[in-house]
């Protein structure tokens, strides 16, 4: 991605997300650009983040530590037990998620916009076919970014019981 060699010791972090048709009405993707990007600050945290939170408990092979269980959450959002239980399953994937970020953040010790210092949660909606999540991100350096994840699940036979 770059004509010329890293100074000793530094490396660079890829930009993985891109939004096909544009933001805000395009579909966010994990994917290599033709022309690799790289990335800091809260954009950095931010997908950090989200690779954590949407990377399955012991599916990396190199760490099998790392990870939530957000995505099982998803995929059986409509099978839930009670709103309550799930509510409370959600938060507990989004601060393991966060844990994780902030462990994995704290070696930019000179880079305080790149460290995550903490998430809040600012809403979720859940409803029989889908859920929404309402994030801030919050780094060492003050910045902030507000993040929504919809998670859509039409055409799902509901399982009420």
């Amino acid at each position: 991605g770059i004509p010329e060699n890293l100074p000793d010791g530094s490396t660079y972090d890829i930009l993985l997300v891109t939004v096909s048709d544009g933001y805000p009405v395009g579909e966010v993707k994990f994917q290599f650009e033709e022309t690799p990007r790289s990335i800091t600050g809260i954009q950095k945290v931010a997908q950090l983040f989200m690779k954590t939170l949407f990377t399955q408990k012991g599916t990396d092979l190199l760490y099998f530590n790392a990870g939530t269980n957000f995505p099982e959450l998803c995929l059986g959002a409509n099978r839930t037990s009670n709103d309550a239980s799930f509510l409370t399953d959600v938060t507990t994937a989004i601060k393991d998620a966060e844990a994780q970020t902030v462990a994995m953040t704290a070696s930019l010790a000179g880079d305080l916009a790149s460290q995550l210092d903490k998430i809040v949660i600012q809403g979720m909606n859940v409803d029989t076919e889908s859920l929404s999540l309402y994030i801030q991100l919050v780094t060492q350096a003050g910045e902030t970014a507000s993040i929504a994840i919809p998670f859509p699940e039409l055409d799902l036979t509901i399982n009420n019981g």
